[in-house]
């Protein structure tokens, strides 16, 4: 017994989450749409996976049921060896805030808020006192050290996409979740934003999951992976 309890310790340690049998569809009868088929997806700790197909191909629902904000209707999401697909919502929320941290195409920012609270906003939403120096200094790490008491509307698309990362960081998730992160900039900018967020996923020991088109992004993944109709493949 023993023996099987360590095992299971040492895998949970190895595998951030494991989906396992995951479909998702919508609608009923002949409007039924199938989006995802059965995928099983494993990402171990510490490394980065990015995920790559044509849209409409099932990619940001899988990323949405990974992150926690949309329940699968068949199959199990293991997080430290329990499946939250079957949680309460509560339950479900506290650990995607505990364990996620996301970056989208479009950034999200609260324009009423300067990069600085929407850096730590994570931090309030968890009912926890917003530690600034950490936030201050995650927005150095993304060269805006200079940008704290910014609007969004006062920067550019690059800078607010880095408040983004750094929000996301904050409350150190073990898993970051991206959703197209260069999507919206320039080549340039994308490259800067890229190797940023590539150097703070190193520096924190995070994995990461990664919804892109962009194949210089995947490329510096550790694991890559095809969606197509639905299916998940190694590329």
């Amino acid at each position: 017994m023993a023996k099987s309890v360590k095992k299971g310790m040492a895998k949970a340690d190895s595998v951030v989450m494991e989906l396992t049998g995951i479909s998702r569809w919508y609608g009923e009868g002949a409007a039924k749409v199938d989006v995802l088929k059965g995928v099983n997806l494993t990402i171990p700790t510490g490394k980065s996976v990015a995920i790559v197909g044509p849209s409409g191909s099932g990619k940001s629902t899988l990323l949405h049921v990974a992150g926690l904000l949309d329940r699968p209707d068949a199959g199990e999401v293991i997080v430290g060896g329990m499946d939250v697909a079957k949680l309460n919502d509560d339950n479900v929320a506290a650990i995607r805030n505990a364990s996620c941290g996301f970056v989208y195409q479009f950034h999200h920012l609260l324009r009423e808020f300067t990069a600085l609270e929407n850096v730590f906003l994570p931090m309030t939403i968890g009912g926890k006192k917003p530690d600034l120096a950490r936030a201050e200094g995650f927005l150095k790490a993304v060269g805006l050290g200079h940008r704290m008491g910014h609007y969004p509307s006062q920067m550019s698309g690059g800078e607010q996409q880095r408040v983004a990362i750094a929000r996301a960081l904050m409350n150190k998730p073990r898993l970051l979740l991206a959703d197209e992160p260069t999507g919206n900039l320039d080549p340039h900018t994308a490259d800067e934003v890229v190797d940023m967020l590539f150097g703070l996923i190193k520096n924190e020991g995070m994995s990461a999951l990664i919804v892109t088109h962009n194949m210089d992004l995947a490329g510096k993944c550790d694991l890559v992976y095809r969606m197509d109709e639905g299916h998940l493949a190694k590329a």
